[in-house]
């Protein structure tokens, strides 16, 4: 919601255009390394205690950007909920695990990655709406009040699902849980490829907005428009995971989806240059590489998260500090590169689709070999 008021708030406080993007970019970077102590800590205090805390966090930090009387305050409330919003994409994983557990664990990320995905489509027009008729502080009061009523029931609804809780940790303990995750290939490979995947989505993403402004000269209205073809895709591609279920295995679901995704971007390449100017030209395989991702990730985070099935809220955490920290790096980089050509966007999503792909055959085999290992 905070994308289309991001003019309305540089202008209330007479800030510059880069620090207005700042504090939207600095959420991905923040909720990033929130994730790894959501994570850890719900395997050491449980996922209820852990989830609430964070939950409250946010009501807090929505509080503060909507009474925000400077822009120094309102950077202090987004961070705030930056930190607190890292809570949920985490806990929802691992939660669904302990719920579930391994084998179900893929099919139930596809169906929650659905639902999330929601929220990027839909909050865009409902912040735009809800600040041109009441303000651009109406905004963070909406946030609040749907925070609120999170909070409310999670704390009904939810009851604590971790029952076997990492205790009696000395110092260092944490240090010691992420060098056991790093020395699982298996858990490396895996977890790099929904990164890296999300690095070429939201790569992909960001770019085309500045195309949309200076080479097709479409308002943001437009642009608002076409992203919808990107999360639906996306939202389609994990739909498509959650109904094959345990019917196609981990391996193959990984593999095809960032193979869908590599000869993707061929298909792009040629659209872009066969029809340069219009948009659909590059929103429509953009979408087919929302699919390709929706196909990967749901299967790649599920295998990464049961690598160590004691660790699965750290390793949960630190699947999706990977994922936010890959797409923040991955936005920023391109956009230094821009040029206002197509060729930046083409290398950065190419590069990454196939370091996704390298990492798919390689956690696959690692996995193989394992069980390999495990049956001899």
């Amino acid at each position: 919601m905070y994308i289309p008021i991001m003019p309305t708030i540089q202008k209330a406080f007479g800030v510059s255009t880069v620090l207005t993007t700042l504090t939207f970019s600095m959420v991905l970077f923040v909720m990033a390394f929130g994730t790894l102590v959501y994570g850890s800590a719900s395997d050491r205090y449980g996922r209820k205690p852990v989830l609430m805390v964070g939950l409250i966090l946010f009501v807090a930090g929505s509080v503060i950007c909507a009474v925000a009387w400077n822009f120094e305050v309102l950077i202090a409330g987004r961070l705030l909920q930056a930190l607190a919003a890292g809570c949920g994409v985490v806990l929802a994983r691992a939660i669904a695990r302990d719920v579930y557990g391994p084998d179900k664990l893929a099919q139930v990320i596809a169906y929650i990655t659905t639902a999330y995905v929601l929220g990027p489509t839909l909050a865009p027009p409902i912040g735009g709406a809800i600040s041109d008729i009441f303000g651009w502080n109406a905004v963070f009061i909406f946030a609040t009040v749907i925070a609120v009523f999170v909070a409310l029931l999670g704390g009904i609804v939810i009851s604590e699902t971790h029952q076997t809780r990492v205790t009696g940790r000395k110092n260092g303990a944490l240090l010691r849980d992420y060098v056991t995750l790093f020395r699982n290939p298996v858990f490396v490979g895996y977890a790099f490829v929904p990164a890296l995947t999300s690095g070429a989505f939201f790569a992909l993403a960001t770019y085309a907005s500045f195309l949309m402004r200076d080479h097709y000269k479409a308002s943001s209205g437009e642009y608002g428009l076409y992203f919808m073809f990107l999360t639906i895709g996306f939202m389609s591609g994990n739909f498509i995971s959650g109904r094959l279920g345990n019917r196609v295995s981990t391996e193959y679901m990984v593999t095809i989806g960032c193979l869908t995704g590599v000869i993707t971007v061929e298909l792009l390449t040629a659209s872009l240059f066969i029809w340069p100017n219009y948009p659909i030209a590059l929103f429509l395989p953009g979408a087919v590489i929302g699919i390709a991702q929706g196909l990967a990730m749901p299967h790649a985070q599920a295998a990464a998260i049961n690598a160590e099935p004691d660790l699965t809220g750290t390793a949960s955490g630190v699947v999706m500090f990977l994922h936010f920290f890959a797409a923040a790096a991955a936005s920023l980089f391109i956009s230094t590169l821009y040029d206002g050509t197509f060729f930046p966007l083409i290398e950065i999503v190419f590069v990454l689709s196939i370091m996704a792909l390298a990492c798919a055959v390689f956690a696959n085999a690692m996995k193989r070999r394992q069980t390999a290992r495990m049956s001899g």
